[in-house]
């Protein structure tokens, strides 16, 4: 199917209503294809991480949840030059076979997203790249619950609270469904808070320094 959206742009650039339907194609056929292997490889990941950390029970769960973490920016990273790489070709294919150029050339749109970040036309962007980080944040998230669950006190009360076959007393169930959601809560905060965390250390800090920021790396592709 990539094959295809690749094949297309070079044969049905010429039409006068490419303007309308190269878009279509590029968005909703090329880079939503591009992205499902990336996708994919990063739900394995994070699968064969949790079930490594449950077999190895104790506190390892929470070492592969952040380990998964720290290979979802690597995913990432990754998925930058295979997207850049492909709307290249697109283009460069779309021009070939007669058609306009549906983006700018790619150095200068690099240029303009590190220029202006936080503009909304590049929020698609960063929603393509982001999405490969959601298994990871899902198993982050389970860690998270799990460590709330744990506090001491909190989980011998509950105990108390809610007892097998037995049905929790009515002036305590909305006490107790409180501290339920909290730690629903709990997890979901510590599992983003990680996950923005690590995602600024190894994408924004770490690799910029080391000379290979996902943007350098989208900049080599490009040229």
């Amino acid at each position: 199917m990539i094959l295809v959206c690749i094949a297309s742009a070079a044969l049905l650039s010429h039409f006068e209503t490419w303007q309308d339907f190269g878009p279509l194609l590029l968005f909703l056929g090329l880079l939503t294809l591009l992205n499902a292997p990336f996708d994919w490889l990063s739900l394995g990941l994070t699968r064969a991480l949790m079930r490594r950390g449950l077999e190895r029970e104790k506190w390892w769960p929470y070492l592969y949840a952040v380990i998964d973490a720290l290979l979802a920016s690597a995913v990432i990273a990754f998925l930058a030059m295979a997207m850049v790489a492909g709307v290249q070709l697109f283009d460069d294919l779309a021009v070939y076979g007669g058609g306009e150029r549906l983006l700018p050339p790619m150095g200068e749109f690099l240029d303009a997203v590190k220029a202006n970040p936080g503009k909304p036309e590049y929020w698609w962007v960063y929603a393509t790249l982001f999405s490969t980080m959601l298994p990871s944040l899902i198993n982050l998230f389970i860690a998270g619950v799990s460590l709330a669950r744990g506090v001491p006190g909190v989980s011998s009360w509950l105990s108390g609270k809610v007892r097998e076959a037995e049905a929790v007393p009515a002036y305590d169930r909305l006490l107790v469904a409180i501290v339920l959601s909290l730690q629903g809560v709990v997890g979901l905060s510590i599992a983003v808070v990680a996950q923005g965390f690590l995602f600024w250390v190894i994408i924004w800090q770490g690799m910029p320094r080391l000379g290979i920021g996902v943007l350098d790396l989208a900049h080599f592709v490009a040229h």
